[in-house]
């Protein structure tokens, strides 16, 4: 039976010491003087001084050019620009390098993006003075990026960043960044602009050593706008026969867009999906998504929530991959029925979620105040199932658009002893309460493992978690609750204790924590044994109302239980909301080096 709640969402809230604090968990290139000729080199190992001769070796170019950059559709949500073709670009020293430093005067001849001694996979090497034009025809609201003098001049050089809203109005200005100067965040209002253009200057005072780097440039585009409501559909479809099916479907009712009546393979791909109601729902299925956008609209029926991306009920099977979904509760996997022997099992890989939203409808196209439990990924009585992975994914939550409770919840379920549980590599950032700003109890957090009360080990637990990035998510980042075997480690859990806006956040909580909520270790046989929270990085800041701050990065009441460790995790201290946006910049760079393809 589907539960309401999580466990954890039904302790009442209390008072737990934490050292001295208290901590409440609730649920769950210039020189000065004239330029000098170029130096000697040694013709074995050319030295690259960058002080250049003096001769023109520009470059110009007017569409994507032969280094590999292709024109992609602009995203709802986050599109890293490097990925896109400019319209028009030109550069004061050799071609403009994608996803590496100027170098020299030929192409490919500079190294990794570095400023500072970090690393940056993808962005442009640019050299004073440039520009680089891209068509954003109105759809994206903010461009951030990393900004400096590559470390490849090693401190020399000063140049000027400008964005420009085309030929006639400059949205940012840096001043004069010189090569000894820390790299800069930038975040730039770009709403409404068709043509962006990104310019680097030479300070005024030559073009010697300036290397400039426009590392992990972002654009936040439209989502809001993007609801498929520029697709054609059709009405909802049933499927009662296995097959491949593309498609455009929609349900104007508190009802499934696309129906599945068959346990026979069914894969939909390159479709557009939206509904009222659930996006794709059915019982006893074997399903495979990939390619899809889904999006969730209010139901317009009083006190109900939006639907599931996918309602997968005694799932007999299930993959979702390279999908985006909008405003949806979620996919939700009950009861597995499948045969592992066979290959069954359930896989989750590479997907965007954006703003989970358990809100109620007040029926007239708004919301009640109310709100049901929610997850972007659920797992419920999904029990000893080998060869799951949960992997890739970015969810993202904004506040006053979702109410989320965890971002991944597995309620009474399990791997196996010698296939646990893959949950990996993913990106969370954001989970919020109906109204953050007031709210100082809110149960919503990242990552959780071992809800719920089974009496049989096997029944919860075994699952790895690792290599996560979970950002700003409130109560909580990661946590066990129960189970046993379950392991947390390198995962990296940070969190300002603010909203994007700055804003405090009265319900922040803790980092980490590891509390056998429902007494499991106690039984016979114990369900709340060997776990391990190990090797995390971990910054978890509260800010009171009078702007101090304090760290509160885990709370371990149940480590040593039945051979439960938690050791080598490392607090960071204070985290700050620009530390908030870098971590984005470090999943991105990870998924381009990695060369992951997040999403459609």
């Amino acid at each position: 039976m589907l539960p309401t709640e999580s466990l954890l969402a039904r302790i009442i809230q209390r008072p737990v010491p934490l050292g001295l604090t208290l901590l409440t968990l609730g649920l769950s290139a210039c020189n000065s003087g004239t330029t000098p000729a170029v130096p000697q080199q040694a013709s074995s190992s050319p030295a690259k001084t960058f002080v250049y001769d003096g001769q023109d070796h520009s470059w110009t170019g007017t569409a994507a050019p032969a280094t590999g950059l292709t024109t992609l559709s602009l995203d709802p949500g986050d599109n890293n620009l490097s990925n896109e073709a400019w319209t028009a670009a030109s550069n004061g020293w050799g071609p403009i390098e994608k996803d590496g430093s100027n170098g020299d005067d030929s192409a490919g001849d500079g190294g990794t993006l570095t400023l500072a001694g970090q690393t940056f996979a993808r962005g442009f090497g640019v050299h004073s003075d440039s520009s680089m034009t891209f068509a954003l025809g109105g759809k994206c609201s903010t461009l951030t990026a990393r900004i400096g003098i590559d470390d490849e001049v090693d401190g020399n050089g000063s140049v000027v960043f400008q964005v420009w809203n085309g030929t006639t109005s400059k949205l940012y200005d840096s001043g004069t960044v010189r090569g000894t100067d820390a790299a800069k965040t930038i975040s730039v209002n770009v709403s409404g602009v068709q043509n962006l253009r990104l310019v680097v200057t030479d300070a005024g005072d030559g073009i010697n050593f300036d290397h400039a780097d426009w590392a992990s440039p972002m654009l936040a585009c439209s989502t809001s706008a993007n609801t498929g409501s520029t697709v054609k559909y059709s009405g909802p479809i049933v499927i009662t026969k296995g097959g491949t099916y593309s498609g455009n479907w929609e349900n104007t009712l508190n009802k499934s867009a696309v129906l599945i009546q068959t346990s026979e393979p069914v894969i939909i791909e390159n479709s557009n999906i939206r509904s009222r109601g659930n996006l794709i729902s059915g019982f006893k299925n074997r399903l495979t998504v990939r390619n899809t956008r889904g999006y969730a609209l209010n139901p317009n029926v009083a006190g109900k929530a939006a639907g599931r991306a996918v309602n997968a009920e005694e799932v007999m099977s299930l993959r979702v991959e390279n999908s985006y979904f909008e405003g949806t509760t979620g996919i939700y996997a009950r009861a597995f029925m499948g045969n592992p022997a066979a290959g069954d099992t359930i896989k989750i890989l590479k997907n965007r979620f954006r703003n989970t939203d358990g809100r109620l409808s007040d029926g007239v196209g708004g919301y009640n105040g109310k709100y049901s439990v929610v997850q972007a990924i659920l797992f419920n009585n999904v029990k000893r199932l080998p060869n799951v992975e949960i992997g890739w994914n970015e969810i993202i939550n904004e506040p006053g658009k979702s109410r989320t409770e965890e971002n991944m919840n597995f309620y009474v379920s399990s791997g196996t002893p010698t296939s646990p549980f893959l949950i990996h590599d993913n990106y969370i950032q954001g989970a919020y309460g109906m109204s953050p700003l007031t709210d100082t109890f809110y149960a919503g957090g990242g990552i959780l493992v071992g809800d719920g009360k089974v009496s049989n080990p096997l029944d919860s637990g075994y699952a790895r978690v690792y290599n996560n990035q979970i950002v700003g998510t409130t109560n909580h980042g990661i946590a066990i609750g129960g189970g046993v075997e379950n392991r947390m480690y390198n995962n990296r859990v940070i969190s300002s204790g603010r909203m994007p806006n700055g804003q405090r956040l009265p319900a922040a909580n803790v980092g980490l924590y590891v509390w056998d909520v429902v007494g499991a270790g106690q039984l016979l046989p114990p369900t709340f044994a060997n776990n391990r929270m190990e090797n995390n990085v971990v910054g978890w800041t509260k800010v009171a109302a009078d702007g101090k701050t304090s760290n509160n990065a885990t709370w371990f009441p149940n480590c040593g239980l039945n051979g439960t460790l938690c050791a080598g995790n490392q607090n960071i201290g204070t985290v700050t909301l620009d530390m908030e946006k870098q971590e984005y910049t470090r999943w991105q760079d990870k998924v381009s080096s990695n060369n992951v393809k997040v999403g459609p």
